[in-house]
């Protein structure tokens, strides 16, 4: 039987974001698990994926500040493989925190939080940037008394592990990062922008002021079949997509789907837009495609900000998947050399899978050895 785990609301009050908007009331949805030392030295930041949630570990079937978009499909824990007693997360050993992003729509504030004036932020949340979500979570471990602790990023969240991790060296002991690199390539950006505009273009969307009984189900449907392919290894998508052809769940007005695989994204589609919201993901998805370690850390160069993790001897280890079209080998080995030639301290190791980026999520025993002795290796 799965551990029944409840989320807790960290009140981070008035808060500036890098924009320069100040908002009062917002909060942050976040989990722990383990037992936290008595000298807090054994604390572990776990940073969730794109659209994931705090939600990690056990089971959790109630999220009231999520509202309707707490779905079956989010009760349990994301990386429950990877967290527990004797796993590579070892919660007899390791005390973890996981926190929703700023923005999102898990119970940390977001467009659709409620306003002073009663009415939702809408379209008037602040885009948000690593850095903000780095403020805003250290923040949260301060709240908690810890000073020092290693991170895990997957995906998006190794991108914001790296802004961290620059924000604030003399608090990083180690840094895993799974399935990304140091800046997203054009690619992701010209995705991103496709994403953004498929939900700007439903007629629901109103400028971002629509009302969440009457949400842009269509354009958020289709945002997410674009970036979908990214996280799925595309020559085995046929075989992965259902066999058979289903209804398009009333996402299209007259084409009919004609091959498993377009009933495939049209089912991964229309699920997404049950469980999230259109105006939180421009912002995190704004966020990925924004992301800029120079420019967030105001140094001239990617040598010159990881000089900053060579100087504070932060050590890193990072994946790469070798199926991988969202962040690929190659792009990571790259980043590997990067950090090397910087004088940081980096392993990598490379992933052999048929999942493609999504290799973190659906088979963490391909990862589970090496994190673990990197994390024993290095917090001890």
């Amino acid at each position: 039987m799965e551990e029944e785990v409840i989320s807790h609301i960290y009140p981070l009050g008035k808060f500036r974001f890098e924009s320069g908007d100040v908002l009062p009331g917002m909060q942050l949805a976040y989990e722990t698990y383990g037992t936290l030392a008595p000298d807090a030295g054994n604390a572990v930041l776990l940073f969730h994926a794109l659209t994931g949630s705090h939600h990690a570990h056990g089971r959790n079937t109630t999220l009231p500040e999520a509202g309707r978009f707490w779905q079956p499909e989010n009760y349990d824990g994301w990386w429950d493989h990877m967290i527990g007693p004797g796993k590579p997360l070892d919660t007899e050993r390791y005390f973890i925190v996981c926190a929703n992003f700023l923005g999102s729509c898990y119970g940390s504030s977001g467009p659709c939080s409620t306003a002073p004036d009663g009415e939702v932020w809408g379209s008037r949340f602040p885009m948000v940037t690593a850095n903000d979500q780095a403020r805003a979570q250290v923040q949260l471990l301060e709240s908690l008394g810890i000073q020092r602790f290693s991170v895990v990023g997957p995906s998006v969240g190794g991108m914001l592990s790296l802004a961290l991790a620059h924000m604030y060296p003399e608090r990083v002991k180690s840094a895993i990062l799974i399935g990304v690199s140091d800046f997203p390539p054009i690619e992701h950006k010209l995705s991103v922008f496709e994403q953004i505009a498929a939900i700007e273009l439903d007629a629901n969307y109103c400028a971002g002021r629509y009302s969440l009984t009457a949400p842009p189900v269509r354009g958020l449907a289709l945002a997410r079949i674009i970036c979908h392919k990214l996280f799925v290894f595309q020559r085995g998508l046929e075989k992965r997509a259902r066999r058979g052809v289903t209804s398009p769940n009333g996402l299209l007005t007259w084409y009919t789907p004609t091959r498993n695989t377009e009933s495939y994204m049209i089912h991964q589609g229309s699920k997404f837009a049950k469980r999230f919201d259109a105006n939180s993901y421009i912002r995190i998805v704004n966020m990925w495609a924004s992301f800029d370690l120079p420019s967030l850390s105001g140094e001239s160069s990617l040598q010159a900000a990881y000089s900053v993790y060579a100087r504070h001897n932060i050590p890193f280890l990072l994946y790469s998947i070798d199926t991988d079209c969202c962040f690929t080998p190659r792009q990571i080995s790259f980043f590997h050399r990067r950090l090397l030639k910087a004088g940081v301290s980096a392993n990598y190791v490379r992933i052999h899978s048929r999942k493609g980026h999504d290799s973190f999520l659906l088979e963490p025993e391909l990862y589970e050895q090496g994190i673990r002795s990197y994390l024993n290796r290095k917090n001890d």
